[in-house]
Formats: structure tokens, sequence, C-alpha cells
């Protein structure tokens, strides 16, 4: 569903408060919160969608990364999770198999355990996962609580969609997706774990909203406003190459007309706005942090053992409420 369709329904329904409610499905939250004693809040999410790559057990993979991945962004330990899986009565069994088995295989190297799951026939394929981790409150990490000056790290290229389009479409090779799979099966695990040893203030991962959507959720309690440097963003393989030869998927597609209300693109930015709305699978961690830990941050992954590529593309500015200003 697209961010604009999403925001209408939402706005349809009553929003449950509790006094031990941390977080909610407000301000496009990564999972919700609840306190279950003074020391201990539990953390869940959940995301399922149809295959985008024929390759079973790497979908698994991917599939369970990506649920994962709003555990880490809240500064949270993955603890389980449950499998979702729909399917056709007559789905090869052997393929759904290697599917869970891939999810089994990224849940594990995330120290958490599959619980058990659920499954429903439908006429498609559609796998993910519900995974509940855990928190001390008072380390829990929204994606709302930027402050002015805050420098942005973006933990994982992006370019996740335009690949995956273009090798679906006979326009990318093998190379490039092995690339892409690459990327979207790396853990947030290392990136989450540094959030607190460098004093982040804010938090959120890049997923199917791309990097703007997900951007615009950490301005909506505050008067401040992001300013992005399109040309240090990372990117996947041959990304920016397949976008500008019309490699687009419909998800980008409306998430950029959902931006495009609150975002300004420099003269000579423009040939950007498809990449920075490119609806991510399993993307990286957006991190907000106080200038001086910005540097600090990308040497203490670096030092852990992280491998992709991370950069500084940002930052937190007053005078713009709300609003994200691309150059390019």
């Amino acid at each position: 569903m697209g961010p604009c369709d999403l925001a209408e329904m939402m706005s349809q329904l009553p929003v449950m408060t509790h006094n031990d409610l941390l977080v909610g499905p407000l301000h496009g939250s990564d999972a919700g919160v609840f306190r279950l004693r003074d020391d201990l809040a539990i953390v869940q999410s959940t995301d399922f969608f149809p295959p985008m790559i024929s390759d079973a057990r790497n979908f698994g993979r991917i599939a369970a990364a990506n649920a994962i991945s709003d555990i880490y962004a809240m500064g949270a330990t993955p603890v389980t999770a449950l499998n979702l899986l729909a399917a056709p009565k007559d789905e090869d069994q052997s393929a759904l198999v290697d599917m869970m088995d891939g999810a089994r295989e990224i849940v594990e190297q995330a120290g958490a355990v599959i619980s058990g799951g659920h499954t429903i026939l439908n006429n498609v394929v559609m796998f993910g996962l519900s995974v509940t981790g855990t928190v001390h409150p008072d380390r829990l990490l929204r994606n709302t609580t930027v402050e002015e000056g805050d420098v942005l790290v973006l933990t994982k290229p992006i370019g996740s969609a335009v690949v995956v389009h273009a090798y679906n479409a006979g326009n990318a090779t093998e190379e490039d997706l092995a690339g892409c799979i690459s990327v979207m099966t790396t853990l947030n695990r290392i990136a989450s774990e540094q959030l607190h040893a460098c004093g982040a203030h804010a938090s959120t991962d890049i997923t199917g909203f791309g990097l703007l959507g997900h951007a615009s959720d950490m301005l909506s309690t505050t008067e401040l406003g992001i300013e992005i440097d399109a040309a240090a963003i990372p990117l996947i393989g041959r990304t920016k190459q397949l976008a500008d030869e019309g490699n687009i998927c419909g998800g980008t597609s409306r998430n950029a007309e959902f931006t495009d209300a609150f975002v300004d693109y420099e003269a000579g930015s423009e040939h950007w706005r498809m990449i920075l709305n490119d609806a991510q699978t399993s993307g990286g961690l957006l991190v907000s942090l106080p200038p001086t830990q910005a540097d600090v941050y990308i040497r203490r992954m670096r030092d852990a053992g992280y491998n992709l590529e991370i950069a500084e593309i940002g930052r937190v500015v007053a005078g713009k409420p709300r609003r994200i200003k691309v150059r390019g």
C-alpha cells in the first residue's frame, strides 16, 4: 500500500493509548513498544510481501533481515520471530521449505529464535515474519527525536527496487542481482549495536517508503527540516544507470507522488527524485547523531567488521519546518 493510501486509511481509525505504550502506530514508527516493567519493554513489528526474486532461499533471507530491521532501528535486541506464510494449495513445498530455512538462517545470525508461525491458503505466495525484541525503556531510540545540527548517517547503499525491477525485466545481470541480495541480506545488527555508544538521538530503517519517506517521519513531531546531499548517498551497484534507463517500480512512483508535497529539489538535483524514493527492501538505518559523533559511529562500525558502504548524507536544520531540501 502506498503512503498516501495508508495515511488516508489510518486517519479514519482511533488511536489506542495506554500508560505503558511507549511507541504506537504514529509518525511512521518502526515498531510498537510496550513497557512490561521499569527496566524492560518489548518491541514488536511485522512485515511480509510476495517474493521479488525467484530464488526461494535468498528471498527467505531477505524477508527475515527486513523484518528484524525494525527491531534494530529502535536500538533493541531481537528475541523471537514467527513465520507468516500464505501460499496456493499446489505450491512447490520444497521451495517453501527453502524459503523458511533461509529465514531461519538470518534469524539465527541475529541471535533470535523462530518460535512458530501461521499459514493460510492464498492465490500467490507471501512470506514474512513477526518479530519481538527487548529493550530497556531508557535506551529506546525513536525515529522522531532528531535535534538541530544533527548529522544523518546512512548505513547501507540504496537502490534495491531499481536493481530487482531491472533484473526481473531482463535489464540487469546476475552480478547486479547478487550484489543487491548481499546488501538486502546484511543485518543491521552492527549498526544498531553502535547507536548508544555514539549518542544517537534518533534512528529509523529505510524500507518500502524510500529514503525521503522515512526521513520525513523523523520530522513529524518537530519544527525542524532536513538537508540531503544526494551525491553523497551510496548506491547499490549500477543503480544510477538502471534508474536513468527507466527501471522504476510502481511503489517508487507512488512514494515520489507522496514526498513531492514536502521535498524541495535544488536546481540540478531533480534527477535523483526516483532514486531517493526507491522502494527499498531491507535497507540500512538512517541515524541522527551529534556532529562530533558521525565519524566515530562510522569508524566503530568498520572496527566491528561491517563491510557495506556507510556515508554521512545530510543534516537536521532549523528554519524549514518539516521540509526536506535535496542538493545534487
